[in-house]
C-alpha cells in the first residue's frame, strides 16, 4: 500500500484520479483504478437536503442529522431493522422513498466524489465513503439479499448486536488510521461479519454480511470475493 497522505488524496479525488493499491489472497500487489470519478457530480443539494430531511423524518431520526452524520444514522437503522421482520420490511418501504425523492440524481448526490467535493474538514473525509457505503449496502438488503435475510431468524438475534459493533468499530478505527488501506480494511471487515453467522452454524447469512461488505466498501477491490463458508 502506497503510504499517501489523506490530504493529498483529496486533492487527487477532486483532481478526477485516485488509484488505490491492496494484496489480493493470492499476494500479488495489484493496481485498481477507480471509475467512480466518471460520474458527473451532479446532485441538487436543496433536493439532497430535503430527501434525507424526509428520510430521517419517516425514521424518527433527528430532521438535522445529515450525510454527516452517516454513523449516527447508519446504527440506527441497522438496529431498527434488525428488531424483527415488519420492520426489516418497513423500512426497505423508506429505503425505496429515499431513492425515489432523489430520482436520477440518487447516484450522483449520495457518491463519494460529490461529498468529497463538499469536505473542507480532513475529518469528514470518513464519512464521505461511509455515506454511500450505507445505501449501497440499504439497497442489498432490500434487494438482492432481501429473501435470504427476511426469512433468517439469526437476522432478528439481538444477542449479536455486540459482535457486529465489534466488528464495526476495529473497521472504523483501522479507516481512521489508514484510509488508503481500504482494501485491507474492507477484507478483514468483511471476513469479521462473516464469522459471526459462521460462529452460530447459519453459513446463509454469514456470505449475506460478507457480501453486504463487500457491496458496502469493496468498489475500489475487485479481487474480494464473498463464499459460503461453514464451520
Amino acid at each position: 500500500m502506497k503510504n499517501i497522505d489523506i490530504l493529498n488524496i483529496l486533492l487527487l479525488l477532486l483532481l478526477g484520479s485516485i488509484t488505490l493499491s491492496c494484496l489480493p489472497s493470492d499476494g500479488k500487489k495489484n493496481q485498481i483504478i477507480s471509475n467512480d470519478i466518471n460520474y458527473p457530480i451532479d446532485c441538487p443539494e436543496p433536493t439532497f437536503l430535503y430527501c434525507q430531511h424526509a428520510f430521517n423524518k419517516a425514521m424518527n431520526l433527528s430532521t438535522d442529522l445529515t450525510w454527516q452524520n452517516i454513523t449516527q444514522i447508519q446504527t440506527y437503522v441497522d438496529s431498527y431493522m434488525s428488531q424483527n421482520k415488519d420492520n426489516y420490511i418497513t423500512t426497505c418501504k423508506k429505503r425505496k422513498n429515499f431513492y425515489s425523492c432523489l430520482g436520477e440524481k440518487y447516484t450522483t448526490c449520495i457518491n463519494r466524489y460529490h461529498l468529497l467535493s463538499k469536505v473542507t474538514d480532513p475529518s469528514l473525509m470518513l464519512a464521505a465513503y461511509l455515506y454511500p457505503a450505507f445505501w449501497n449496502g440499504f439497497d442489498f438488503s432490500c434487494n438482492g439479499g432481501f429473501t435470504i435475510a427476511i426469512y433468517n431468524n439469526e437476522t432478528y438475534d439481538q444477542t449479536l448486536d455486540n459482535s457486529f459493533a465489534q466488528c464495526q468499530n476495529q473497521f472504523l478505527n483501522s479507516m481512521q488510521n489508514s484510509i488508503t488501506s481500504l482494501c485491507s480494511n474492507t477484507k478483514a471487515f468483511m471476513s469479521c461479519v462473516q464469522n459471526i453467522y459462521i460462529n452460530v452454524g447459519s453459513s446463509r447469512m454469514g456470505w449475506f454480511a460478507c457480501e453486504k461488505a463487500r457491496i458496502q466498501y469493496a468498489n475500489d477491490c475487485p479481487d474480494l470475493r464473498c463464499l459460503l463458508l461453514t464451520q
